[in-house]
């Protein structure tokens, strides 16, 4: 399961913070939310010859600095799974007063 690949390799990030697609409640930051984009198979006459994942990683921070240190960390950590049209990208949620910074990648 490539989600459980992703989460692996995350892990050891933010003391262990990494959850799929939602941080539990009253997780402290910094923490990381990762979330499978989409997964798209490639057609062939028998049957599906690949599958490509869309992978968006989020990393909340209570500075715009902690985000951005740690979303390359994130990346260094990814690197051995060859992702590939990698996006990245910076907002601030006014709500949790957190800097999140994105990374989002394709990977097969």
């Amino acid at each position: 399961m490539i989600e459980a690949k992703i989460n692996n390799t995350l892990k050891t990030l933010c003391d262990g913070r990494v959850s799929p697609l939602v941080a539990p409640q009253g997780t402290s930051p910094p923490y990381i939310c990762y979330t499978k984009v989409s997964e798209v198979y490639d057609d062939v006459m028998c049957g599906q010859s690949s599958v490509e994942y869309c992978f968006q990683v989020d990393i909340y921070a209570k500075t715009l600095l902690e985000a951005e240190t740690i979303k390359q960390q994130a990346y260094e950590k990814l690197k051995p799974l060859k992702p590939f049209n990698i996006t990245s990208r910076q907002d601030y949620e006014s709500e949790t007063e957190l800097y999140r910074s994105t990374l989002e990648f394709f990977i097969q």
